[in-house]
């Protein structure tokens, strides 16, 4: 399959409906190219920025956010409990609103922490960077080299690294992933209905919109899991989860699923859009 770049200049891009899905599967079911989060701040803020697949945004993650934190500026501006500890704060932005609990340690010396707003880091955990957690997330365990789109909840111990999880996933508790294969080789991804070889060796996942997945789930190195999938814990996933799977032979009931989101939604005092559940109606028609 021959990959097309994409090429933003003034938030303007070349695209490519197929490919788009395709090759930035699931993360752009509910958003387009421009809305994904790129380091701090998303593609349409970052001027020239070329991408070809999803594990662009991880493998040049540490680049992205020293870029970000040039533009926008480090500093510690939310709550940082006195015994939480930062190892090179100068390369941190802790955004207005975030606050990092009791115990807590963050490093920075291998790359850049953004830290979104309103964002809580939960007592003992160990955030290494490069990482970026956008707004209104819940996260506890090990966390290194990855993005969380937003309004995501990993609020207990488990490790997610080299990573994209989406808004309005919930990681149950231990919830793990692989980003390094038994035989150190390359790690290959899904895309459009292949195996597609990333040529990294440190890869873990990419996980859609309003994803759960339940307690004790082992996630597969290079895994994709599709939008509103429902995975049952104290497994290993396969390699794929197509949008709205429930368990490993069930479709999620739609009514079902939107209800579940509206209640996940209203805890952070949102709500779903009638556009957006427009949509979520028409990908799930798609999904066979």
């Amino acid at each position: 399959m021959k990959n097309t770049k994409y090429e933003i200049r003034n938030t303007k891009q070349i695209r490519n409906p197929k490919s788009e899905t395709e090759n930035f599967y699931p993360l752009t079911c509910l958003r387009s190219i421009e809305e994904l989060r790129c380091g701090a701040r998303t593609l349409a803020e970052h001027p020239g920025r070329q991408v070809t697949h999803l594990w662009d945004l991880i493998v040049n993650l540490k680049e992205d956010l020293e870029d970000d934190l040039r533009v926008i500026g480090a500093g510690v501006k939310g709550q940082v409990h006195s015994s939480a500890v930062l190892y090179a704060p100068e390369n941190m932005l802790i955004e207005t609103g975030a606050e990092i609990e009791a115990g807590a340690v963050l490093d920075a010396r291998g790359g850049p922490i953004y830290v979104g707003r309103n964002t809580i880091v939960r007592p003992h955990s160990y955030l290494r960077g490069p990482l970026s957690l956008g707004p209104e997330c819940r996260i506890g365990g090990e966390v290194t080299h990855s993005i969380f789109h937003g309004y995501a909840n990993k609020a207990h111990y488990g490790f997610i690294g080299h990573s994209y999880v989406g808004e309005w996933v919930n990681l149950g508790a231990g919830t793990t992933n692989s980003n390094l294969k038994n035989n150190y080789g390359t790690v290959k991804v899904r895309v459009g209905g292949k195996e597609v070889d990333s040529g990294q060796q440190f890869l873990g996942c990419f996980i859609g919109d309003y994803a759960k997945l339940g307690i004790g789930t082992l996630i597969t190195t290079g895994a994709v899991i599709g939008l509103g999938a429902n995975v049952l814990g104290g497994k290993i996933t396969p390699k794929y989860v197509p949008n709205f799977q429930w368990d490993e032979k069930t479709k999620y009931r739609l009514e079902d699923f939107l209800k579940a989101a509206e209640a996940m939604m209203a805890r952070r005092g949102q709500k779903l859009t009638v556009e957006k559940i427009d949509i979520i109606r028409k990908l799930y028609a798609e999904r066979a």
